[in-house]
């Protein structure tokens, strides 16, 4: 965990959702001016059935798209990073063992995820958040995309809590 003479490490599973931007600007608020944020997005490989020369076409397709939502953070979240430290990782393969291991590599303190929260069906074909809790050698933070629409809802309207 956190020392006194160490900053936070924190890495945050990103995919651009509504969800995954509110657990960036919580984890730039965890991290603070002193602390590290690992930006991890990580996408699906193709199959490998379609030849080499397919093969390859679409694994540059599917790189290019993920840099370009990994480019649009500093647009869409610049003033949530504002005064923070981070950076981006992209990874092809499953999004839990990515930022699990992503994780383990930074020595990080904490993951935060954001979830859509599709419910009990989608728990049935697991989640990202619940994969992680048996990949992860850390704490983890999970947002719900709900709680983003209630607090813009709040925000919208002027209610408090």
């Amino acid at each position: 965990m956190t020392s006194d003479n160490r900053s936070r490490r924190i890495v945050v599973g990103y995919d651009g959702s509504p969800a995954s931007r509110a657990a960036l600007a919580h984890a730039a608020r965890r991290a603070g001016e002193e602390g590290q944020i690992y930006i991890v997005h990580a996408y699906s490989l193709p199959s490998d059935w379609l030849g080499a020369v397919n093969y390859q076409e679409l694994m540059g397709f599917a790189q290019e798209r993920a840099q370009a939502l990994l480019d649009r953070i500093e647009y869409e979240s610049g003033a949530d990073l504002a005064g923070v430290e981070w950076e981006t990782e992209l990874m092809g393969d499953a999004p839990a063992p990515a930022i699990a291991r992503v994780a383990k590599v930074r020595h990080a303190d904490e993951i935060i995820v954001g979830t859509r929260g599709f419910g009990r069906a989608r728990a049935l074909f697991g989640s990202v958040a619940h994969e992680l809790i048996h990949l992860a050698e850390c704490p983890i933070t999970v947002i719900p995309e709900r709680v983003v629409a209630l607090q813009e809802t709040r925000e919208t309207t002027g209610a408090t809590s």
